[in-house]
């Protein structure tokens, strides 16, 4: 049982700190003129951010193998610190589901 918490703990701190590295690559000023559509360099930032994090959790995926509930619990703390951030809830939850879809 030890084991267990100390692995939840891991995926919670692991999934903030992706979350929060998201938000600092693209701070809510470039997430305004990406969901404006007005700037394709804030796009590409945008998607090269979302790249970044999708990548990062793939790879803890593949070596920490949190299984069916650590994974349902990286993607829930996920979603939940970029609306904390300030991220429009439909977007945050759109870069979770992207994210979830695009990993094992």
């Amino acid at each position: 049982m030890f084991w267990l918490g100390t692995k939840k703990k891991l995926v919670v701190e692991f999934s903030s700190q992706v979350a929060d590295e998201l938000f600092s690559s693209v701070p809510l000023t470039l997430v305004d003129r990406h969901l404006s559509g007005k700037s394709k360099k804030a796009t590409k930032q945008f998607q090269n951010g979302v790249e970044n994090a999708l990548l990062r959790i793939a790879q803890f995926k593949a070596t920490e193998k949190p299984g069916i509930y650590g994974k349902a619990k990286l993607h829930q703390v996920f979603a939940l610190r970029l609306k904390e951030l300030g991220y429009p809830e439909e977007l945050a939850d759109e870069i979770n589901n992207y994210i979830l879809t695009k990993t094992p």
